[in-house]
Order: C-alpha cells, then structure tokens, then sequence
C-alpha cells in the first residue's frame, strides 16, 4: 500500500525552497512581522507618531510632554491557497528522490500567486503619479519611461522616505523602453546584482521587473522603500491521502499569507495613460 513512507516535512521544505527562491518583490518588503502564522491571525503593527521636535535651549529651559496617538494597523492572514497533485505511488517517488519537479511546480506556481497578490497591493494602494498637467501622460519612449521613474522618485524624496533600500518594479513594457535608451555601461550596480527580476540600478533604486505588474499593454511601474508594505507566509500543511477513484495517491499543501501597504507616502506609481492623482488614505502614512 502507497503513502506508507510518506514523508509530509521533505515535501514542505522542497516546495517552500523553490517559493522563495522565485520571488522577486517580497524579498525586497518588510518581512519582520513574520511570527506564529495560521489562518485567521492577525499581525498588529505598531505605528509610530512622529513627536514634535522644540527648541530646549531657549529660556525658561523646560518641556511638555506631548499626547499622541498610536496609528497602529492590522494584517490580516486572509489569503489561504493550496495545490494538489495526483501521483501513481508517493512512496515509489520518495524513494526515487525524483521529488524535485512536482516540488519545483507546486513552489513556483505558489510564488506567482503570492507575488501578484503583494504587487497588485503594491500598485493598488499606492500614491498615484499620473498626472502632467490635466492629461495623463502615455509612455511610448524612453524620455517618457525615465521621466515616469522621476516623477516617483521625487514623490517618495518629497515625503522624506528614506534614500537606502529603495525599490522600483516595472513590467515587461517598461522596462525595455527604459533599457533601450541606456548605455550599456549603465545596466550595472546595484545593491545585489543576483536579486531575482533585478534589471539596473537608477536613481537611488534597484530597478526590478515582474510581468505581473498592471496591464501587459500599458508600461508601468511602482517605486517603494522596503517598509512601505508589509507580507508574511507560511506553508501551512502538506499531508498525502489515497484517492478515492484511482489506484493513485494525492498530495497537497496549504500556503497561508497576508500583506498590504502600510505606508501609503512611501510609494509611488505610474501608469502609462494613467487615471487622475490619487488622494491619500487617512489612515496610511
């Protein structure tokens, strides 16, 4: 009988390895809230109020304690995905150590569905650069690509976000109009030239594509600083079971994870052809 040897441990850590190695965003988030993560949790992030800075050294020499509140948010561990797969004998598998491939599937398959959850969040929840003047600008060449990675770097500059770890992620269209007016000496640098999607290094941003980014027909990106967004995962469960119709056996795992913008200032989009400038959210800082 099959799935007598099962061994559920080296399955979850095979296809865990392959998720995070096919990531391109998430590794560039804040991934500090990571701690006991099951279904239904939620992580509470601690937001802190900036305190009003005063002159001490004027007379009469004294301070006042200042009230503030804390702008703390919640993330939610609301996104439950799962994969299964029927194999002829699990225990003929294990024992061939031909694990590998259905690993590498399962993992991949759960890095893109992560990876467009966190980026669509990324993109969704971010402050929008898409206006000049009143018309919103469509990116055709590379003056528009390069004037579209300014205008969110400045954004981002303009509300003092930290210069260091800085990010930008753009889609497959815009980033060969950006690569097509560059020098080749200038696809270089970068503060980890292995980083998955990385592409170049400009402006003060490691430059990273993703075609799971917006409209495959509209070039845009999103610039952020890594603690800007929050995301925490984790493999849940994987167990086999005999099936019930087939001389075969199933496995399947379960992937639990959560992510939002908790920084509302600390990104910046644009879209080709774009709609008019977002407001802030309240609540987002």
């Amino acid at each position: 009988m099959a799935i007598d040897n099962f061994i559920p441990d080296l399955w979850s850590a095979a296809v865990e390895t392959e998720y995070l190695a096919t990531q391109v965003v998430i590794p560039t988030i804040a991934g500090k809230y990571t701690g006991e993560v099951a279904r239904g949790n939620t992580v509470k992030i601690t937001g802190a109020v900036t305190p009003t800075i005063t002159d001490y050294a004027a007379a009469p020499r004294t301070i006042t304690a200042e009230a503030i509140n804390d702008d703390g948010q919640d993330l939610n561990i609301d996104q439950e995905k799962a994969w299964s797969i029927i194999l002829d004998d699990i225990d003929e598998v294990q024992a061939a150590g031909s694990l590998d491939a259905w690993a590498s599937s399962a993992g991949k398959a759960l890095a893109e569905d992560a990876e467009s959850f966190i980026i669509n969040k990324l993109l969704t929840q971010s402050w929008s650069m898409n206006v000049t003047g009143d018309t919103p600008l469509t990116i055709t060449t590379y003056a528009h690509a390069k004037a579209a990675l300014l205008a969110v770097r400045k954004a981002l500059t303009n509300r003092k976000i930290p210069e260091g770890n800085r990010y930008a992620v753009a889609n497959p269209a815009f980033v060969t109009l950006l690569l097509d007016g560059l020098a080749d000496n200038s696809i270089a640098g970068g503060s980890n030239e292995l980083r998955n999607g990385f592409v170049t290094r400009l402006f003060g941003m490691d430059v990273l594509e993703s075609p799971l980014l917006g409209d495959a027909a509209k070039p845009t990106v999103v610039a952020y600083h890594e603690s800007s967004a929050a995301f925490v995962s984790q493999m849940q469960e994987t167990e086999a079971l005999r099936h019930q119709t087939k001389f075969a056996d199933i496995v399947r795992g379960l992937n639990v994870y959560g992510g939002k913008v908790i920084r509302q200032f600390g990104t910046a989009s644009f879209v080709s052809g774009g709609t008019t400038q977002n407001a802030f959210s309240s609540f987002l800082s």
